[in-house]
């Protein structure tokens, strides 16, 4: 009896993992804000993995023009890629305690800055590529890949 149940959900798991990825090669166009949202969620991140090797990063972008459209994503996920292995952090505290007749009243501002100069991503390699026609221009869903040294 185990034996069958452990089977069906394997089958049953097969089965919906197969529809996503179905749902994913046969979109061909984006109609509303709640799709472009499910379908970047399906899209990004069944395959936006990385380990110790390499990093995988999904980027997205819109334009009337479809060249645009494919530059500016391409530049999303290279942007994802150098800010993973090429940022700084720059952060700024300041805590204030003020004594009045009333008592001690304490503010706290922090700014922080994620700063990101010159990278250099040579060598990614465009693993996937979707396009999409979106209202009157193209959406533009790229993965690429990074491998580390």
């Amino acid at each position: 009896m185990k034996f069958w149940l452990i089977i069906l959900i394997i089958i049953i798991g097969l089965l919906l993992s197969n529809c996503t990825n179905s749902y994913v090669k046969n979109k061909k166009m984006i109609t509303s804000s709640n799709d472009l949202q499910k379908f970047v969620n399906v899209y990004c991140n069944s395959k936006e993995k990385q380990n110790e090797k390499v990093i995988r990063s999904c980027g997205v972008a819109w334009s009337k023009d479809l060249l645009i459209s494919e530059s500016k994503a391409i530049m999303d996920a290279k942007l994802k890629i150098a800010d993973i292995t090429q940022h700084t952090m720059v952060r700024n505290e300041k805590i204030t305690h003020k004594e009045n007749s009333k008592g001690v009243s304490k503010t706290y501002e922090m700014n922080a800055d994620n700063q990101l100069i010159e990278a250099t991503i040579a060598g990614y390699k465009i693993i996937h590529k979707k396009i999409l026609k979106e209202k009157n221009g193209w959406r533009t869903l790229v993965m690429i890949e990074y491998k580390l040294t």
